[in-house]
């Protein structure tokens, strides 16, 4: 019995470890219009300046205008059908009475940067994604996408 305590105490200690020494980071920007609230949330690896995920969150406020849900509910249709067997994309999205959630997270392992066929297909997705993951060396560098989306008007959370 102490040994499996024993072993089971240095098990625990090397995956607080482990742990302890990840060099992962999540860093979120938002960026606030009248009617829609827009966050970009990314993974990365601190040490290597390399994005693993991006995450955008696009909440509209539906209750200000009929004209202003039209446009969300048209957009809304757009990523869905944009997004639709991309790979490495998932769309999820929700609606109440007062607003207009759609979450669209990119796995940048499997997602295809650079394919061509994808981008015709869904040219919103890859403009957006090209806007907030730039390419430096040949990984995702958290550090250029960075200042690509501070040019663009995003402020970032602290």
């Amino acid at each position: 019995m102490k040994k499996i305590l024993k072993l089971s105490m240095v098990l625990l200690g090397a995956l607080f470890v482990l742990i302890g020494c990840s060099s992962e980071a999540k860093s979120e920007f938002v960026f606030d219009l009248s009617d829609i609230n827009q966050k970009i949330t990314y993974v990365y690896d601190k040490e290597k300046d390399s994005i693993s995920s991006v995450t955008f969150n696009l909440i509209y406020d539906i209750s200000k205008s009929k004209e202003i849900e039209e446009k969300a509910r048209s957009t809304q249709k757009l990523i869905v059908d944009d997004a639709s067997g991309v790979e490495g994309v998932k769309v999820t999205q929700s609606d109440s009475a007062k607003e207009l959630k759609i979450t669209i997270e990119v796995d940048l392992k499997k997602f295809n940067y650079e394919d061509g066929k994808a981008g015709a297909k869904a040219p919103a997705l890859y403009s957006s994604v090209h806007t907030a993951v730039i390419k430096k060396n040949d990984i995702y560098s958290f550090e250029e996408s960075k200042k690509s989306i501070l040019k663009e008007g995003f402020k970032e959370v602290k």
